[in-house]
């Protein structure tokens, strides 16, 4: 009763008993039942969440039926993106945009962003830093590509996001939407192996230290599946107008068709267990028409995300139960999740990968044609925050306070050479 008496007034009108934010399923924003209390005052993606932080900002008065996570899966080009955005509208909840390749070589700390790929033009072939473009166009990608390196990239990445997400859901009570999940590259690793664009000692190393660094994160309470036909990506893909979307060599139909299959059977066969399954078909609903939009977040509304309290063989939405079981236990959850650069940074520095797997690291004398490169480079020579071309001089020259950054260890592009 002590913390309800000390409770913010802010915070006492989204308070909740101790368990109706697990029973309860989502609400439309248009409601006016979601009311979001004010952001805590702190940085709680690179600070950690105290125990004098849980008596003046309870997490249970934070949470609501809308403090969930949903993932928008689905091939490549089935307008997984257009949907999440819509929904997350729908739901007055985040949105957590799909990872592209510009979030792996561009940095955008500093102003100008910088983009690493811009050395392409002068690095020897076995240097340059590895495209999408240059993934899809490789007829002996085992030998010649680098498959793994461009995963684990988008992987790192994803998870970050994810766990910045959930991050964000138990500092603030607002849940979030993401198309493509970390959950869902093992149906890629799979896909690659079948198709063979991936050697089975790769695709075996990435299996297991995706396990590894995944078990720590919590599932999501949904999982939305657009299934689209190859017609209609090879359409989205004269949309988009990438040249190596529409020309690609290994972008064919018979891969599409094995990622499919892959995601399917290895990743939503798997997460049924674990997640409710809604699975939207392309070829009779539009995921681009605001109808259908609104029909399918309904049907979202109306779903139970309470689970069925089986006495056996009941793992769906357990982390959610039991991790939200009581007020001590949300707060827990929160200083677990808080913090998330500190806890990406534990999850991923154990990673190594073999040096003589050159499907994932690059050889010595490439790294060092890089990291040469960069302190030729006027805009990389010095640390960003060191830099008068980002920073202004009189800050670097009094400013007791200024981090110093570093090209090469700037969050989670510390992980960028293997």
């Amino acid at each position: 009763m002590a913390l309800i008496a000390h409770t913010p007034a802010v915070l006492r009108r989204t308070q909740l008993s101790t368990l109706k934010c697990i029973y309860r399923s989502i609400k439309m924003i248009e409601s006016g039942e979601i009311v979001y209390a004010k952001p805590p005052s702190f940085d709680y993606i690179s600070k950690p969440f105290s125990l004098i932080r849980s008596i003046r900002d309870p997490t249970y008065a934070r949470l609501n039926e809308n403090s969930k996570v949903i993932v928008v899966e689905g091939n490549i080009g089935c307008g997984k993106s257009f949907l999440a955005a819509k929904l997350a509208e729908h739901f007055g909840m985040n949105y957590f945009p799909d990872i592209t390749e510009d979030d792996i070589y561009v940095f955008k700390d500093c102003n100008p962003a910088f983009d690493l790929r811009c050395h392409n033009a002068i690095l020897p072939d076995d240097a340059k830093y590895y495209t999408c473009e240059m993934f899809w166009n490789e007829p002996d990608l085992i030998n010649k590509g680098k498959p793994l390196y461009l995963q684990l990239q988008f992987y790192i990445r994803r998870h970050l996001k994810y766990l910045k997400g959930l991050c964000t859901l138990f500092n603030t009570g607002r849940g979030f939407i993401t198309d493509r999940s970390p959950f869902s590259e093992i149906a890629w690793s799979d896909a690659f192996l079948k198709a063979g664009y991936m050697s089975d000692r790769a695709s075996r190393w990435f299996n297991q230290h995706h396990g590894i660094t995944s078990q720590r994160l919590w599932k999501p309470h949904l999982v939305i599946y657009v299934k689209a036909t190859n017609q209609q990506i090879r359409d989205h893909f004269k949309k988009r107008n990438l040249p190596w979307e529409m020309n690609g060599i290994n972008l064919t139909d018979k891969f599409l068709d094995t990622y499919t299959k892959m995601l399917e059977n290895s990743y939503l066969a798997r997460m049924s267990r674990y997640s409710e399954i809604m699975v939207i078909d392309g070829s009779t609903m539009d995921v681009y028409d605001e109808n259908d939009i609104r029909i399918i977040a309904q049907k979202i509304t109306e779903m139970n995300f309470s689970g069925a309290h089986l006495l056996r063989d009941d793992y769906k939405f357990l982390e959610w139960r039991m991790g939200l079981f009581n007020d001590r236990a949300k707060i827990n959850v929160r200083a677990k999740f808080s913090d998330a650069g500190r806890s990406f940074s534990k999850q991923f520095q154990k990673i190594d990968p073999p040096k003589d797997m050159y499907e994932c690291v690059y050889s010595y004398d490439a790294r060092e044609h890089q990291v040469r490169l960069l302190y030729m480079d006027p805009r990389t020579k010095y640390p960003p925050s060191f830099n008068t071309r980002y920073n202004n001089l009189l800050n670097i020259m009094f400013n007791p306070f200024l981090v110093e950054g570093n090209f090469a260890r700037d969050l989670p592009r510390q992980f960028l050479w293997f």
